[in-house]
């Protein structure tokens, strides 16, 4: 069996990749209904591991006015996203940092929201954090932080679980003929695929935003393992506007 090509890879990748994981639509649509906007609004988003633009492109397409930076630090990744979103024009703005990183926040001036979708269970815990901190110096008062992340579970048989459906959508998608078995198996040795996940607790995911000056931190939805968390950056002690 052959090794797939780069850009085999990550057409594959992309197409599947929202197939393979349990309530990737659903989970990305409650991000995007956090988000406390008017549709037609004009205001900047910061979607942390945008990877192939999915989340990203939900958000364009609901906030009109919305201007999205897509950090990711794929630089192939980026450039496939950064074509699929060219109808949006200018709305979309590609940037190649690391998101661990405080580099990604000197591309955006001031955010009005930080959003990530299944991505920050790739950074180490004290990344994770810094990430935590770095969203909060860009987010302007009141500004809000959704993340959709991958949680460890105090009950063992929750994560157990999960692990199963797992397999059973890859299996479906092995029986719907949507990836062949030999696909499957080169995708298997994928280097994005097998990057090491280091997944925490809800509680400590919560403890860290309010140690980083967040509020009103809340999961208003949780499947299994997986998990929305939404907080609110403080505002100061004179800026008494509503949330």
């Amino acid at each position: 069996m052959s090794p797939l090509s780069k850009k085999q890879e990550l057409e594959l990748l992309e197409r599947v990749f929202p197939h393979i994981l349990p309530k990737f639509q659903e989970a990305n649509d409650i991000v995007v209904s956090m988000l406390n906007f008017e549709t037609s609004s004009e205001f900047r988003i910061v979607d942390l591991g945008c990877g192939f633009g999915e989340l990203s492109e939900r958000l364009l397409q609901v906030f009109a006015g919305s201007m999205v930076y897509g950090v990711e630090n794929n630089s192939e990744i980026l450039s496939r996203t950064s074509q699929r979103l060219t109808p949006f024009k200018e709305r979309f703005i590609p940037v190649h940092a690391d998101m661990g990183e405080m580099q990604w926040s000197h591309e955006v001036s001031m955010a009005d929201a930080v959003v990530s979708s299944f991505a920050l269970d790739y950074l180490p815990p004290e990344k994770h954090q810094e990430t935590i901190k770095t969203a909060g110096k860009v987010l302007s008062r009141g500004g809000q932080w959704v993340s959709c992340e991958f949680c460890r579970a105090l009950d063992d048989r929750i994560n157990r679980l999960f692990h199963d459906l797992e397999i059973s959508f890859v299996q479906n998608a092995l029986q719907s003929g949507l990836v062949s078995q030999t696909e499957f198996e080169q995708l298997e040795q994928s280097q994005v695929l097998r990057k090491p996940h280091h997944v925490i607790t809800t509680r400590s995911k919560m403890d860290w935003l309010q140690s980083c000056g967040f509020h009103n931190i809340d999961i208003p939805w949780k499947f299994l393992n997986l998990t929305v968390i939404g907080a609110y950056r403080e505002k100061d002690q004179h800026d008494t506007a509503p949330l």
